[in-house]
């Protein structure tokens, strides 16, 4: 279902978003809406992208002391 918006935007954008429309034969609402889904999708893909730290926060519990003793371990960094 398609809802109409308002919105205040630069002149300058207006502009450039009216003349592609013109060249693409294609409503201006319609130019609207292809850049808002690509800004949404490449928003979702960012956020995605995010590494492995910030996905597994907090999952577990240790204290910084019991850290420090695991990671001071021999043998911790051989591979």
């Amino acid at each position: 279902m398609k809802k109409k918006i308002g919105t205040v935007m630069e002149e300058r954008l207006l502009w450039e978003a009216k003349k592609v429309a013109l060249e693409k034969k294609e409503q201006l609402s319609r130019i609207f809406e292809e850049a808002v889904s690509e800004y949404l999708e490449k928003r979702k893909k960012e956020k995605s992208k995010k590494g492995i730290v910030s996905k597994t926060l907090g999952i577990i519990k240790l204290s910084p002391d019991k850290l420090k003793e695991v990671m001071d371990e021999p043998g911790i960094y051989d591979a």
